[in-house]
């Protein structure tokens, strides 16, 4: 049983791993950055994010293109690269 509650557990954490991906700095504004993703980028509106590591939150999405409002958006610019990464929600905690 033991077992089984482990594995479940784990395809559990598995399915509600963070997405991480990298993008290339458009604009920078306002606190506010604007990244060109990959086509598969599976990001919405108003979803928290991470960009290099420090929280942040999208404002805005137009096809491969998204804009992130972080702490730390005045400390990239034009044409760097950044990590963004999906923050796993805990819903129902």
């Amino acid at each position: 049983m033991k077992k089984i509650i482990s594995m479940l557990a784990l395809s559990l954490f598995a399915a509600t791993a963070a997405f991480a991906a990298e993008g290339k700095v458009l604009l920078v504004a306002d606190g506010q950055a604007m990244l060109e993703m990959g086509s598969d980028m599976k990001l919405k509106k108003g979803a928290s994010v991470k960009l290099n590591g420090k929280t942040g939150k999208i404002t805005a999405v137009e096809g491969t293109k998204l804009t992130i409002k972080s702490s730390n958006a005045g400390d990239v610019k034009v044409g760097d690269t950044v990590k963004v990464d999906k923050v796993a929600s805990m819903q129902g905690c």
